[in-house]
């Protein structure tokens, strides 16, 4: 798959099948997205993660969604196109759009924890856009049907491409309106609402920094002026250990 060119150079992404690497490349093994975005510069972050998502769109697309028959790629791997000429469907890379918001009221922020993660570690709360939804309706409804708080007033602050397969996050800031915590849909087994302090004082394991869950946090506690979030230590092997 063509990804662009670099620095005047071609870049491709190619699909191997197997957990070694051929014996053409160099390493002696594969190591997950999530577990090297950190150590790369953020250029090629991004570029690992466009790689992996059009492979990922490619693996997943091998059939015509249409008529069943095989699908071939086309146009540098950007177009899976239907093998059956009665047929001729063609499939484009899909993004799929998730808002993630961090919640706050007065002098606290809302964080929530799934089942699949550490005891301890927070983050904030994110779900997918439905068809026909706006995406400030999507926080209000994601943050109600996980924790039961209305929230009012939403502000935009930036996105991450997330290639788990194909996600794109979009991140919020959205004023609480209530306090009261309920899991509506199951989805989470903890959620608090935490102060600065608190999060200063190291109560919770929070996300690796390189996330825009890390990012929205770091926004809301660092308006408040003092000593920066990320120059706390949070981001240390011991708070990201097993992060998901």
């Amino acid at each position: 798959m063509f990804l662009g060119r670099r620095a005047g150079q071609a870049l491709f992404a190619i699909g191997v099948q197997g957990d070694t690497p051929p014996a053409l490349l160099p390493g002696s093994g594969f190591r997950g997205l999530r577990e090297i975005v950190g150590e790369v510069s953020e250029a090629d972050a991004a570029l690992l993660a466009y790689a992996r998502a059009m492979i990922l769109w490619q693996e997943r697309h091998r059939y015509c969604g249409v008529c069943g028959a095989p699908n071939r790629a086309q146009e540098g791997g950007f177009v899976m196109a239907c093998t059956s000429l009665a047929c001729d469907h063609k499939s484009f890379p899909r993004i799929d759009p998730a808002v993630i918001v961090l919640v706050h009221r007065e002098d606290r922020c809302l964080l929530g924890r799934q089942a699949a993660w550490p005891e301890g570690r927070f983050s904030t709360i994110a779900g997918f856009v439905e068809p026909g939804e706006a995406l400030e309706d999507a926080v209000v409804r994601e943050v109600h049907e996980e924790t039961n708080i209305q929230v009012g007033e939403c502000a935009y602050i930036g996105s991450q491409p997330w290639p788990f397969p194909a996600a794109m996050m979009l991140g919020f800031h959205a004023a609480g309106l209530t306090d009261a915590i309920r899991f509506n849909d199951g989805e989470l087994v903890e959620a608090r609402w935490l102060t600065r302090d608190e999060i200063r004082g190291g109560a919770i394991g929070l996300p690796p920094r390189e996330s825009i869950a890390f990012r929205l946090i770091e926004a809301w506690f660092d308006a408040e002026g003092g000593t920066p979030l990320a120059s706390l230590g949070f981001d240390s092997p011991m708070f990201r250990r097993e992060y998901r």
